[in-house]
């Protein structure tokens, strides 16, 4: 159904109307953005729900995960044909598909069990009755002690500090920083000739995934976002720095005596990094940064930041004028500061109020002549112009890292809703036995 899809849109946008093969029409394409992005979505869904029916095939022992799993497969199965009988983003062969796949007997058998309520009310009888509080993970041995080790911390550290730090609108204490450091969870994605975890000969973003998800676990603001960073700035600097500015800056990210912040987006400007137009101007020994960045988490504490900014003047250029540059800048406490160069430039910053998220704080940054030595440029005179592509290959690992993010969050909220359910009681029974509960 969704191959169908695709090869429509590409013979709609220029394609061979034979092959489907071609360049396609940007022109064109921005008809179809909404029905590009319900297919992304979709296609996501299926990809997991492949997953879902490899786990549940071979999980024969652990029959509370097996229908978890064939529960999901069933729901997203059902998005998938609601979306096209409504239309599927306009495309005319999305409801003939689906009506071909109803017709089969045994997908709609499959929909039932799998996806009505009585199944549902027995798996979450399960769950409360048993107290099921994780399900088995499958990680080989060396991450599961990772992922235990950092459960204990964010139980034992994490947890006792995070309301006050929402509530006060905290930094983020040493009690957190300086331990978390300490068991190397700043160097998971740096390699380990670096001093970082990440095995030389091949990546391994588990442990970091592992990792985020505990912190995240026991508080998404004071601990679960603390690696984002310098996973992203590790990874730009794999991706494009020279081998000396490798061995300067990754040795001191991976032990946590440097944090840093990434300074991407802008007041007119947040997904579209090509647009970014903070300017970067040579001058002697190095180069000037004059504009304005916005939602730039961890800044105040940090003592680097990856700044991307534009060193080709001529706009026209996209995101092939821009660079990224690797900023250095004293420690602040609080909720804003305001830095001065020996050499004359100022770099000041403001936290962002939040309803949320809080211990690290966003900051509006705003740089004037703020000087930057030559060879904090990444890849040097190489990478001027590359700032897009290093940005991108950063993006790629935090991207991984905030999903590890968003699931120990709804590993905490699983396990309190566990709780609460058997301790409330309505009518001199707890909620965990109303089936609308389970």
């Amino acid at each position: 159904m969704i191959n169908g899809e695709i090869r429509t849109i590409r013979i709609n946008c220029g394609a061979d109307p034979i092959t489907a093969a071609g360049k396609l029409s940007e022109k064109k394409l921005e008809q179809y953005q909404q029905a590009c992005y319900d297919m992304a979505v979709q296609s996501a869904n299926i990809w997991a729900a492949r997953s879902y029916l490899d786990y549940a095939e071979g999980s024969q022992d652990d029959t509370i995960g097996q229908a978890l799993a064939l529960s999901f497969v069933a729901e997203k199965t059902r998005d998938l044909l609601a979306q096209s009988f409504a239309g599927g983003g306009n495309l005319s062969a999305g409801k003939n598909s689906a009506d071909a796949i109803l017709a089969n007997e045994e997908l709609s058998s499959y929909l039932e069990f799998n996806g009505g309520n009585l199944h549902y009310d027995l798996v979450g009888r399960d769950l409360s009755e048993m107290s099921v509080q994780r399900l088995p993970s499958g990680l080989s041995e060396e991450k599961e002690l990772i992922a235990n080790t950092f459960k204990r911390f964010a139980d034992e550290v994490v947890a006792p500090l995070a309301e006050s730090i929402h509530r006060e609108d905290l930094d983020i204490p040493e009690q957190i920083i300086g331990p978390a450091a300490e068991m190397g969870c700043f160097g998971t994605c740096i390699p380990e000739r670096f001093g970082g975890l990440q095995p030389d000969d091949k990546p391994d973003s588990l442990g970091m995934i592992v990792l985020t998800e505990e912190l995240s676990r026991g508080s998404l603001g004071a601990a679960g976002s603390l690696i984002t960073r310098p996973e992203i700035a590790a990874r730009a600097l794999l991706a494009g720095g020279t081998p000396a500015q490798q061995e300067k800056w990754l040795p001191p990210l991976a032990a946590g005596k440097e944090l840093c912040a990434i300074s991407i987006t802008e007041p007119n400007t947040g997904s579209d990094v090509a647009a970014v137009s903070l300017k970067a101007s040579r001058t002697g020994g190095g180069w000037l940064l004059n504009g304005a960045k916005t939602w730039c988490t961890f800044a105040g504490r940090s003592e680097v930041l990856v700044v991307l900014a534009r060193t080709n003047p001529d706009t026209s250029l996209g995101y092939k004028g821009l660079s990224l540059f690797l900023v250095k800048k004293p420690i602040y406490k609080g909720h804003s500061f305001s830095h001065k160069q020996k050499q004359g430039g100022t770099l000041t910053g403001k936290a962002i109020a939040t309803l949320g998220y809080r211990g690290m704080h966003s900051y509006d940054l705003f740089f004037e002549d703020y000087f930057v030595p030559a060879e904090n440029l990444i890849g040097e005179e190489q990478g001027k112009g590359k700032g897009f592509y290093y940005t991108m290959a950063g993006f790629a690992g935090g991207r991984i890292q905030t999903a590890a993010r968003a699931t120990g969050v709804m590993q905490a909220a699983y396990e309190q809703a566990l709780r609460y359910a058997g301790e409330r009681k309505v009518f001199g029974a707890p909620i965990a036995d109303l089936q609308i509960t389970r």
